[in-house]
């Protein structure tokens, strides 16, 4: 059987902790009291704007606004003005004392009270553009730092429902960790700040989708609704462990390694929780750009049959890259996390860096019945290769010369959806059910790639001299071709 992969596992755990189970609806507030009519400034000759109706629009949508006046003389062609931001599309003039406007709201209009103006008459405060959801987080603000976690409330102000089944989050440059809808009503956010998000404020979107999975229905925040804070990382010290305590439920631990141009590598980041231990760590590591899609990896305990419930400590997790030369630094950013909602948690984080060999896949085939030999892997230095997956059905075998006792560390970045295979036999990617372990050739299953970003690490017991990576499309990926990075080392 293959490996469950991670990815899906990841968005169940954290919206399992960040959300709990599912409550019973809350119940809904009383409408406020309707506003004063507009102050209307008028003309004895053109008389005054009055009535205007209704009195609120939401961001992002179309409606019409019923305009009423006292004295007034409407003729055809008399054209309301909302303010920047509200498109005027049609006028319709009922009586010389009333016509509809009907509008549309842009998705960045200002939020709050509008002037209604039509030729000379204005009706103060009359029209006011209201976001059609409302970010609420503990203490007000909805606020979060580079490299932090936020959990917040979505209030939904539309009287378009949420659609629970087909319900998405998109707050930008902020990853989405396990966002949903309790109700037609009500949500809950649970997002992540890449380490270099851009500071600043920003909208707030969800929306119902539709059967192909695209928005059919959006419902945005004011342009303002959540901060990103910046935050500078703390450095790592190469081999030195360092201790990270959690006094709350969302609080993370941002670190910084660089890596020089002229060296090839292995980096390794390990996450230990000793028996006993509470934390449940969740560690992201993403890439020089520090972005939203510059995660090149992810790491969180072993779960048992139930979304969200881990395995008991002890833990050892490990996100292990490959870095090969090149022109430029390398930095990696690691942001830890604990998933156990327990004040007082704790975990070890350490980085190190093993240097490497540098090979290039061979332009001869290079398949399951004739492996590319990349060399040797010993405890002074791993094996690091450069490759390409040319076509989907293409399949790639490379051959490691490793000491028989060796626990081995296979890593991997890839462009593509890949399915990687460390077995003692090319032609052997799946043992027959029922064979005993000292006659297993498969060593363990590695899935990298944009979609199945947690798998980038595989770490296993060798009891040969020779071992073999098979690499191939994965089936139940999405990106079939494209260049990949392995790296091979000895575990001390």
């Amino acid at each position: 059987m293959k490996l469950v992969k991670l990815s899906f596992l990841v968005a169940a755990a954290l919206a399992a902790q960040a959300c709990g189970a599912d409550g019973s609806p809350g119940v809904d507030g009383k409408d406020g009291k309707d506003g004063k009519p507009g102050e209307a400034q008028a003309s004895d000759e053109n008389g005054a704007l009055g009535l205007v109706t209704p009195t609120k629009g939401i961001l992002d949508r179309e409606l019409e606004v019923s305009i009423g006046g006292s004295g007034t003389k409407f003729a055809d062609g008399a054209k309301p003005s909302f303010g920047p931001g509200i498109e005027v599309l049609e006028v319709t003039t009922s009586t010389a004392s009333l016509i509809t406007a009907k509008i549309r709201i842009s998705k960045d209009a200002q939020i709050g009270p509008r002037t209604l103006t039509v030729g000379d008459l204005e009706a103060k405060n009359a029209f006011t553009v209201i976001p059609a959801i409302n970010v609420l987080a503990e203490g007000g603000k909805a606020e979060i730092e580079q490299g932090g976690l936020l959990q917040f409330a979505i209030e939904n102000n539309d009287s378009r429902a949420f659609d629970p089944e087909n319900f998405q989050l998109d707050a930008g440059e902020l990853i989405d960790l396990g966002s949903q809808a309790s109700g037609p009503q009500s949500a809950v956010g649970f997002v992540l700040a890449a380490p270099l998000t851009k500071a600043g404020s920003s909208q707030v979107s969800v929306s119902n989708l539709d059967a192909s999975g695209k928005p059919r229905v959006s419902f945005l925040s004011a342009n303002d609704a959540l901060t990103v804070k910046a935050r500078a990382a703390d450095p790592f010290k190469l081999g030195t462990p360092t201790d990270a305590a959690f006094a709350t439920p969302t609080e993370t631990k941002l670190f910084k390694l660089t890596s020089p141009a002229s060296e090839a590598a292995i980096v390794d980041y390990r996450i230990e929780v000793a028996a006993g231990g509470t934390a449940r760590p969740l560690a992201f590591v993403f890439g020089t750009g520090g972005g939203k899609d510059d995660r090149v990896g992810q790491v969180l305990p072993g779960q048992n049959s139930l979304p969200g419930q881990f395995n008991p400590p002890p833990y050892d997790l490990r996100v292990a890259l490959p870095i090969p030369a090149g022109a430029a630094a390398t930095d990696h950013y690691v942001v830890l996390a604990d998933l156990s909602g327990k004040a007082g948690a704790t975990a070890k984080v350490t980085a190190t860096r093993s240097a490497a060999s540098v090979a290039n896949e061979s332009g001869a085939a290079h398949g399951a019945n004739a492996p590319q030999l990349v060399g040797s892997v010993n405890s002074s230095a791993g094996q690091v290769l450069n490759a390409n997956l040319a076509s989907a059905d293409e399949v790639d075998a490379y051959s490691f010369t490793v000491e028989a006792d060796a626990k081995l560390q296979l890593s991997a970045v890839s462009d593509a959806d890949l399915e990687i295979v460390l077995t003692k036999d090319p032609t052997v990617i799946e043992d027959p059910q029922g064979t005993a372990p000292a006659n297993r050739k498969v060593l363990g299953y590695l899935y990298p790639g944009k979609q199945f970003a947690a798998q980038r690490t595989l770490t296993a017991g060798v009891g040969a001299t020779t071992v073999y990576a098979v690499v191939m499309s994965d089936s139940q990926g999405t990106v079939k071709t494209g260049k990949y990075t392995l790296g091979m080392r000895k575990v001390p």
